[in-house]
């Protein structure tokens, strides 16, 4: 049998980056039908807000369900083989030379100090080590099916990404929706613990701290920044600091629609 390999890590990256950019594509292409799906849920209201409340609270995101069923839609169009393996994302889909895992997040304005630039991640949804914080990956770093590339058999690489909501609670506006990649396993040993955070209780919670490590290190120059994290869609009436705590003096995370 030919040797199986492994890609390396400037490789994994090279993977990470190009279905950032497809993903991207997706989401762009479809960017006011999410915005009215998403805002959908306001033309009932009447129907379900006090029930809502009675089972959560104003700071839980009253996206959190019907969001995922928005992008779902979308996703479904483009991305043509879904996997049903039952330890995934939300969205996991098989590409010729990747499994894709994708998981929509949403936040209201109620809770937004705890999350700004961070996002939680669950052992199911990513391959980075969090024994640092109690807890532990539950996705390999490459699964055990392959692909050919330039004569060679390589395995295909677990990548993650989150499409990141922040909304006013119970109401039409949304703040920003972010893309973010978070890295694969592999990659432990160019950004290590500090993207990783812990939650309220230990081992619960973790979260990926996108803002510790906005940018793709291993493919990124002085001349040619690539990014990790890009507002897909932004509310001008805030800054960049104010929403993931970057501040803009310091990089210029890229934005694509604000309004």
């Amino acid at each position: 049998m030919p040797a199986i390999h492994l890609l390396n890590p400037f490789e994994v990256e090279e993977l990470e980056y190009r279905h950032f950019e497809r993903i991207r594509y997706f989401v762009l292409d479809n960017i006011f039908l999410i915005v009215e799906g998403l805002n959908s849920r306001l033309n009932i209201k009447q129907d379900w807000y006090s029930q809502f409340i009675a089972t959560k609270s104003n700071k839980a995101s009253d996206l959190e369900s019907g969001a995922e069923r928005i992008f779902h839609h979308v996703f479904a169009h483009g991305m043509r083989s879904p996997n049903s393996s039952p330890i995934g994302a939300d969205l996991m889909f098989e590409t010729y030379d990747a499994f894709i895992h994708i998981d929509i997040k949403t936040i209201s304005d109620s809770n937004w100090g705890d999350y700004r630039g961070k996002v939680v991640v669950e052992p199911n949804q990513t391959s980075y080590p969090l024994d640092s914080k109690g807890a532990k990956a539950n996705l390999p770093m490459f699964y055990s099916k392959t692909f050919s590339r330039n004569g060679a058999i390589y395995y295909k690489p677990c990548l993650t990404y989150f499409v990141y909501v922040l909304h006013q609670h119970a109401a039409k506006r949304i703040y920003s929706i972010l893309l973010i990649c978070m890295p694969n396993g592999s990659l432990y040993d160019y950004y290590g613990d500090g993207i990783i955070h812990a939650g309220k209780n230990k081992g619960k919670n973790v979260r990926f701290a996108f803002r510790k490590s906005p940018i793709f290190e291993l493919l990124s120059s002085p001349e040619n920044v690539k990014f990790r994290i890009e507002f897909l869609w932004k509310d001008k009436g805030y800054t960049q600091d104010e929403l993931i705590g970057i501040r803009e003096e310091l990089l210029k995370i890229p934005v694509w629609i604000e309004q």
